[in-house]
This record gives structure tokens, sequence and C-alpha cells, in this order.
């Protein structure tokens, strides 16, 4: 098969995993092609913050992970994480209230 791109044949096998890649190019120059290849340019991580708060000294934060880091989290001690339930008693699966003992470990283990 014959490659469209110098791109395609060159330098798509140079971009590894955790690495930081700035790619620009211009209209109609292949970057859908490397979107297909590698999921997404951009690609979401593996849990956002989405607050923060004190409880009895101490900080806590509620934290969105994906399905995997649910998974690990709940592996975890009890007594660092609950599963989140918001201010109308709706139970979310995948957000979580951790301590910040906790959430070193998340920050360090999944990021």
């Amino acid at each position: 098969m014959k490659t469209l791109y110098d791109l395609e044949s060159t330098g798509l096998h140079s971009f590894k995993r955790g690495e930081l890649t700035l790619f620009t190019a211009y209209r109609q120059s292949g970057k859908s092609m490397l979107n297909q290849l590698y999921g997404t340019i951009m690609t979401k991580g593996n849990f956002e913050i989405t607050d923060q708060a004190p409880v009895d000294g101490e900080t806590w934060y509620t934290v969105a992970c994906v399905s995997v880091v649910c998974e690990w989290m709940r592996e975890q001690p009890k007594e660092l994480w609950h599963e989140h339930i918001d201010l109308r008693w709706i139970h979310y699966s995948n957000k979580f209230d951790i301590h910040e003992k906790l959430y070193t470990v998340l920050a360090l283990r999944w990021s």
C-alpha cells in the first residue's frame, strides 16, 4: 500500500505513550489519520477533581474517575473514601469523596 503522507511513513511510529508531542498541521495533512490510529490527540485524564473541602481539619476531594480507576479505588481502605452522594441524595458510581492521603496515591498511580 502506498503511503499518502511523509509523516505516515517516517514520524508516525515515533509517538510514545506518556510523552508530550506537539503536532501542528494544515488542512488535509493527516490529522484525521492520527486521530483514528491513536484515539484522540487530546485524551481525557483518568480522573478529575470536581470539588474539595476541609472535613475535621483534613482535606477531602470529590473525584470523578474512569472505570479502571473506580475498580482500583474500591480496593483501597474504606476509611479513606466514600462513594459520592450529592445534595439530592443521588448516588454516583464513578465519583468518590477521598481523603488527601488517598488522593496523593491516586495522583501518583494514575497520572
